[in-house]
């Protein structure tokens, strides 16, 4: 393969040589080389998914989905009687891996995805394999691509398709690179915006909030104020602030920044965000301090301990859902706050509610455990070769020196501020688990005192419905269970009691006026009801053999019209004109109709002309 430039030349010049014909060649050798491409890309998945790659629909994720899915395909095409997932462990046995289990089932899942998609999409090529036929135009490449992205669906599985229902396909020779330019990582750095010129002449701020990150109060200097016209709240001037140094967190790393005060001996000013721009701290702040001044800042530290409770928690919660989900699990991405934070973790399956309470209680045992979170300033090669490159699930910092935060067994990259003890963060509580995107589950959660106002606010919640059902508040489930339960059956009898009534009116006993509309006889009949009670009643005229006209006024102005089969009357017809007498509309099918509009008290009028409507619509 390596030796020539063109495999379809190579495989005739080879037939040539043995005396058969290329194709006998190719229907011998495919099978073959199906069977050794399946044994090469199942090892591939066996390092893959031992490493921790999980599928999904972006980057290396997109590229392991990929190769599962063309796998399968090569095994349906020989029609060999393997499972997948077998043969994926033999490769992870091979090659030592631990987390075989896992392995398997990332395996299956996927598998199991992957039929569904075909299924859908095998529907779909047909029904626009026959529209593009029905045009005699080719499908075009665009419809291959998200074919193949959306369903799995290789492009000859298309063709084959589309040829039985008469349908061509135009198949582009950089198909794959199409494919491949719609999953780029989406990890390119962001172009900034040009810096002020006066920001490049400034020294670098020096950072003292990892000095002691429970410090709250600090002195610097002013050394410049950036005026930023119509950017305030009221569309007034707010100001970014530039200090020798500061305790100020700057927003980064998924957490946000510090709040606080400036104060020197004549004003103080509020300090509402901080921004770090090519290593300046720029101070958000209302008020101009003055530049030169000697400042004293002052940081929101019931703020700051949140933040900190909260970041910390996000390493201890990663590090719990790795020891219960599995080593694959890996950060894709994080939140701060000071309510609650979230924690996306790359994972091939939903997160069990049994679960989550196990990733709750392995997070608390840490927390209970106190222990030491350390932080130490390795140069960046030695961290790398202690620790991996798991280092950077949070992202890769610059610089030759970087920050390593040690929580329990977990250690990461990482430049915000934490406690100083896993014992500080309080407690941590999981509030949900959700799927973004297919291999990726998100952890809410509160730490710390919010943990506290959460679990707080949810007894209110339990015990407000406590006492609406007048019960304790051990008793709300199977009381709410009860009520539910007599809530659907009260519904159901209620349905039943509608169709006895509009049973009773149609036989006679709910009045209306008959009139004769040709051979047919129509009832029309008042009914101040829901539009269940319309339809039900009408539907039970209609049973009888008859044309309805019901109206309501319970609601606004609203009618229902019901025909028989033969008779010459087009529902949809008449009550649009019964609507267009209350300032409304309607319409719908020839045999069954509704509408309405706003002028309730015009219904008598509207339903006095219904014979003359109903007349004139039979003899159209």
């Amino acid at each position: 393969i390596d030796e020539v430039e063109d495999m379809d030349a190579a495989r005739d010049n080879i037939a040539d040589k043995l005396g058969v014909e290329p194709e006998r060649l190719h229907e011998l050798m495919r099978p073959l080389e199906d069977i050794y491409a399946i044994a090469d890309h199942v090892r591939t998945l066996a390092y893959m998914f031992g490493d921790g790659i999980v599928p999904s629909n972006v980057g290396t994720g997109y590229l392991a989905r990929m190769v599962l899915r063309r796998t399968v395909r090569l095994i349906d095409g020989l029609d060999a009687d393997v499972e997948l997932d077998d043969l994926v462990d033999r490769q992870a046995k091979r090659l030592d891996y631990e987390n075989r289990e896992t392995i398997r089932d990332i395996v299956r899942s996927e598998v199991r995805k992957y039929e569904e998609t075909l299924e859908r999409g095998s529907r779909k090529v047909e029904q626009l394999a026959e529209e593009y036929a029905e045009r005699g135009e080719p499908i075009p490449a665009s419809q291959l691509v998200e074919f193949y992205d959306s369903h799995g669906l290789q492009p000859d599985m298309v063709t084959e398709i589309a040829e039985d229902v008469g349908a061509r396909v135009d198949e582009p020779d950089d198909f794959y690179s199409l494919v491949a330019s719609r999953h780029d990582s989406g990890e390119a750095f962001e172009e900034t915006e040009e810096t002020d010129a006066r920001l490049g002449d400034l020294p670098d701020t020096e950072e003292l909030y990892y000095d002691d990150q429970y410090r709250a109060e600090f002195e610097a200097v002013v050394l410049d104020v950036f005026e930023r016209d119509g950017e305030g709240e009221d569309g007034g001037p707010v100001y970014d602030v530039v200090l020798d140094q500061t305790m100020f967190y700057p927003e980064g790393g998924g957490q946000p920044a510090d709040h606080g005060t400036l104060s020197t001996d004549d004003k103080t000013v509020q300090v509402s965000d901080v921004q770090m721009r090519d290593g300046v701290a720029l101070h958000r702040t209302d008020e101009d301090p003055g530049k030169g001044e000697f400042v004293r800042g002052q940081i929101d530290m019931s703020r700051r301990r949140r933040l900190m409770q909260h970041h910390t928690a996000t390493h201890v919660i990663g590090h719990a859902a790795r020891e219960v989900l599995g080593s694959h699990v890996r950060q894709a991405g994080a939140q701060k706050g000071t309510d609650s934070s979230r924690i996306d973790i790359r994972h091939y399956d939903r997160i069990s509610r049994d679960e989550a309470k196990a990733i709750e209680r392995v997070a608390n045992e840490i927390v209970t455990d106190n222990t030491v979170v350390e932080q130490e300033w390795p140069h960046r090669h030695e961290a790398e070769s202690e620790h991996g490159f798991d280092l950077y699930q949070g992202g890769i910092p610059p610089g030759e020196n970087i920050r390593l935060i040690h929580v329990a067994e977990d250690v990461q990259a990482c430049a915000g501020t934490h406690v100083t003890r896993t014992g500080d963060i309080g407690t941590i509580k999981i509030l949900n688990t959700e799927r973004i995107q297919d291999g990726v589950e998100r952890i809410t959660f509160a730490a710390g005192v919010a943990a506290l106002e959460h679990v707080q606010r949810q007894e209110d919640y339990l015990n407000a419905t406590a006492d609406t059902f007048d019960v304790s508040p051990q008793e709300v489930p199977d009381t709410a269970e009860r009520f539910f339960t007599e809530w659907k059956e009260r519904g159901k009898r209620i349905e039943e009691l509608k169709e006895q009534l509009a049973e009773a009116r149609a036989s006679g006993g709910g009045g209306g006026e008959a009139v004769d509309v040709g051979e047919w006889t129509a009832v029309i009949q008042r009914v101040d009801a829901d539009m269940d009670e319309l339809r039900a009643t009408a539907n039970a005229l209609v049973d009888d053999g008859k044309i309805a006209v019901v109206g309501s006024g319970a609601d606004g102005a609203q009618f229902v019209v019901g025909v028989p089969d033969g008779a010459p009357v087009n529902a949809g017809q008449v009550v649009g004109e019964l609507a267009a007498l209350v300032g409304g509309g309607g319409g719908g099918p020839a045999d069954f109709a509704q509408g309405g509009g706003p002028d309730a008290e015009a219904v008598d009028d509207a339903l006095e002309s219904a014979p003359d409507i109903l007349r004139d619509a039979a003899e159209a």
